[in-house]
């Protein structure tokens, strides 16, 4: 089968655990770039037998330490991308079959798009998660390049598309195993200390429409949608309830952490 016109973009830091499935799940495409933080581990050594191009993150007095700008990260790889269209992947998830299969379709159309990835849950017996609060859980992770501006927000980052781009949906998905609890709360303090950062300069009348609104209208509708997962019969799996409980615990959090001490100058 014959390579794909693809720049896939990995962001690492000490990803050596789930890296090379990751890798080897886009191996039909033309181009690798792993964007890494300065990993210590084996992670620069894996992606470098697998063929992919290292690349580092941020300067080098910056690498080594936890990456505080994402949508920075991910458009190194904007910027040293060779290929048509680009695909982003997290280093903690893996491209299904079917999502693959899709890309492929696409780029034979030749139209730029961009197409809303779903990402799903994979416990740890290989079996699906079918039912959690955050699916579709779809992120704009496969575009063709013409169609992108740059990546935006530090944290939970988007891609910028040009106005009137066309926008489609992918059935296939990226697949990432489900972490322990620790792990989720690990990287959500690392968020969190992002979005401190982001909201220290704020005044309490913006963090109030733009934070305490809208998390709280985030928590609402997700606790219907674990009551209606939970309370009500389903086929398939559940995500487990601890981790659907740690984003109300990280909403919380949050809240707390960016209310305004003070008013911004």
């Amino acid at each position: 089968m014959s390579k794909l016109p693809l720049s896939v973009h990995i962001l690492t830091f000490n990803s050596a655990a789930t890296l090379p499935k990751a890798l080897g799940s886009v191996h039909e495409a033309t181009e690798i770039l792993v964007i890494d933080g300065g990993s210590a581990d084996r992670t620069v050594s894996i992606a470098e037998a697998a063929g992919a191009r290292v690349l580092p993150q941020r300067p080098p007095e910056e690498q080594g330490t936890p990456l505080k700008d994402f949508s920075c990260a991910r458009n190194e790889g904007l910027k040293h991308a060779t290929q048509e269209w680009v695909l982003a992947l997290d280093s903690d998830e893996y491209a299904s079959r079917e999502l693959l299969d899709e890309i492929r379709r696409v780029i034979a159309a030749g139209t730029p798009c961009a197409c809303l990835v779903p990402r799903r849950y994979v416990l740890s017996d290989g079996s699906q998660v079918t039912h959690a609060t955050t699916y579709p859980n779809e992120r704009l992770y496969f575009f063709h390049r013409d169609v992108a501006k740059q990546w935006i927000k530090p944290v939970h980052e988007r891609i910028e598309l040009r106005r009137g781009t066309p926008i489609r949906r992918f059935k296939g998905t990226s697949l990432a195993p489900l972490g322990s609890l620790e792990d989720y709360r690990t990287k959500n303090l690392r968020y969190l200390a992002i979005e401190v950062e982001r909201w220290k300069t704020r005044s309490l009348g913006h963090w109030l429409r733009h934070c305490l609104l809208r998390t709280l209208r985030s928590r609402l509708i997700a606790l219907a949608r674990l009551l209606w997962i939970w309370l009500l019969p389903h086929k398939g799996k559940r995500l487990p309830l601890r981790h659907e409980l740690i984003r109300f615990w990280y909403a919380g959090k949050m809240l707390v952490a960016t209310f305004p001490k003070k008013k911004a100058a």
